[in-house]
This record gives structure tokens, C-alpha cells and sequence, in this order.
């Protein structure tokens, strides 16, 4: 009886971690966007291809933003699992601004996905820095 449980509670476990992979892999790859929200009123697009991310502002209020927060953003990622990556800003497509350095300095930012909602997948982004933790919850949805 007692080892019915222990199987039956890792085929729930096994289980839910296959659904988890499944619904992550429907969001490592492609073109996604970022919507807007009251806090931030920008929508912005990302393209994950492998191990690079191309990000740029797909709508902002007039005048909200500078000018250059315009230009396309570039990311080097390093999958942790189906559900997870961590991201830095690539050095190597030009000069990087003081805050892209410090969170680079910083191990850069990971993503973890947590849940789908219909064609979106919530995440949670934490930043470690020497003397804080900063987390922020997100959205990304299919194109």
C-alpha cells in the first residue's frame, strides 16, 4: 500500500515536470512581444533564436521614453532548463550603457517561466545585486 503512494505521488511529480517542459518549449524559440502595463505603458518585442535574444520597443507613449531606449537591445542567453535562462547584454553589437554593465557585472538577469495563460507564458525576473535581490513579474506572449 505504502509503495502505491510513493508511485503514485512520483507519477504526479513526473508528470507536472513533463507538462511544465511542454509548455516552456512552446516559448524558447521565435518572436514574442512584451505588453504593455499601468506600471510601464511600453510593449516591446523579443526574438530568441538558441542562445541570442534581440529586443526593441514595439509602442511607447510620445516622449516617454529617450531616444536611444528606441534602439534594438541585444542579449546572450544561457538555457538552465526548459523553464529558465539566465541573460546578459552582448557586448559585442556595440557599447553597453550603465545600467546594461551593471547587470551584466551582476550575472545578469534570470528568467524563469511560471505559468501559461492562453497564448502567454508569466515569468518572474530576479536580479542579484551586491546589496539587494529585485524581482519583477512579466508576460510574454506568441505573435
Amino acid at each position: 500500500m505504502r509503495s502505491c503512494i510513493v508511485l503514485g505521488l512520483l507519477l504526479l511529480f513526473f508528470g507536472s515536470v513533463q507538462a511544465q517542459d511542454s509548455f516552456c518549449a512552446d516559448f524558447k524559440d521565435g518572436s514574442f512581444y512584451i505588453p504593455p502595463t499601468e506600471e510601464l505603458p511600453v510593449s516591446y518585442m523579443i526574438t530568441r533564436q538558441g542562445e541570442s535574444l534581440v529586443e526593441t520597443v514595439d509602442s511607447a507613449p510620445k516622449g516617454l521614453l529617450p531616444e536611444n531606449a528606441e534602439n534594438p537591445k541585444y542579449g546572450i542567453i544561457k538555457w538552465i532548463n526548459s523553464c529558465s535562462y539566465r541573460i546578459w547584454f552582448d557586448d559585442s553589437k556595440g557599447p553597453l550603457d550603465e545600467v546594461q554593465q551593471m547587470i551584466n557585472r551582476n550575472n545578469g538577469v534570470l528568467i524563469e517561466f511560471l505559468s501559461v495563460d492562453g497564448n502567454c507564458v508569466n515569468y518572474r525576473g530576479t536580479l542579484e545585486k551586491p546589496d539587494e535581490i529585485v524581482t519583477f513579474l512579466g508576460q510574454q506572449c506568441k505573435y
